[in-house]
């Protein structure tokens, strides 16, 4: 249940990282952006991390240090990807598209032999097929588009069909980018779970400060600057507690429930942003609901 729980916590303060950074991406470069937020949620994390357990200790623990900075370096590549994704397609689709990683880990920690209960077992693909329900919507028929465009429509145009929508790619590929972050923190979990965020957050900034300089610059318009803050205190309150469901286990679990921010951007996107769902991404929220109850059966 703890890890149910802290996996939750974890996708909402990404979420939220999420909401409030497209209007900025939307604005200024990729990396700009990304290096303004990464870095306050680094200093956050940082002093935190040294007054609760100071440097790391034994050779498990920098282990774990090279192991956690290059989960952060990857979540760097991953979330530039998602943020790229988010410069042309809706909240409501990239993010759970992006969110499919948790089932990717699931299917290798099972593979792997961990063993779970007879309800986690159901919950994890119906929580992935519930991700990806989410992330469908309805396309408008061409005809429409051509009129609306001023072009010539047909009356036989073929009636609408389901599809991905802009930034689809970038969001499958950070799918399995995040993938990867997953499995290098779950080699880093001789550190408490603040020091594996400080540490992953230093290899993200590691990489990002030099490739900001040279494709993007630093220079952030002082309207988005408050908001860069926020998310990346919700950025860095999202690692902590993904760092702490990792640790508490099992694995399979924290990875897919950490991946339910998909569910939690579907439905801030249709509170927040107005985006308006179809009855396929409805399907798949209710999936979600149900598989993370299964999962506080476990």
């Amino acid at each position: 249940m703890l890890t149910v729980l802290l996996g939750l916590g974890s996708a909402l303060g990404y979420v939220l990282h999420d909401y409030l950074m497209v209007k900025v991406v939307r604005s200024v470069a990729v990396w700009t952006a990304m290096c303004w937020s990464m870095g306050f949620g680094m200093l956050v994390l940082v002093p935190l991390a040294l007054a609760l357990h100071g440097l790391p200790s034994g050779t498990a623990q920098w282990h774990a240090v090279a192991w956690a900075m290059a989960g952060g370096l990857c979540e760097a590549a991953a979330l530039a990807c998602l943020l790229r994704g988010l410069v042309t397609g809706n909240l409501s689709i990239v993010t759970p598209l992006a969110s499919l990683a948790g089932g990717i880990v699931a299917v290798i920690a099972v593979a792997g032999g961990e063993s779970l209960a007879a309800p986690a077992m159901i919950g994890l693909p119906l929580a992935v097929a519930g991700g990806l329900l989410a992330s469908i919507e309805k396309a408008p028929a061409e005809g429409v588009l051509g009129v609306a465009d001023g072009g010539d429509t047909d009356a036989d145009e073929p009636p609408p069909r389901r599809r991905g929508t802009a930034g689809a790619g970038w969001a499958l590929l950070s799918s399995a980018l995040f993938a990867v972050v997953i499995l290098l923190l779950d080699q880093a979990t001789a550190l408490p779970s603040v020091s594996i965020a400080a540490c992953g957050r230093l290899g993200t900034m590691a990489v990002l400060i030099p490739v900001t300089l040279l494709l993007g610059g630093l220079r952030l318009p002082r309207e988005y600057v408050r908001r860069c803050g926020l998310a990346g205190v919700a950025d860095a309150t999202g690692f902590v507690l993904f760092a702490a469901a990792i640790i508490i286990g099992p694995l399979a679990v924290a990875s897919v429930v950490i991946s339910q921010g998909g569910t939690m951007a579907v439905l801030l996107g249709y509170v927040a942003l107005r985006e308006r769902l179809s009855k396929v991404q409805y399907v798949g929220v209710a999936c979600t609901i149900v598989a993370c109850t299964l999962f506080a059966l476990n």
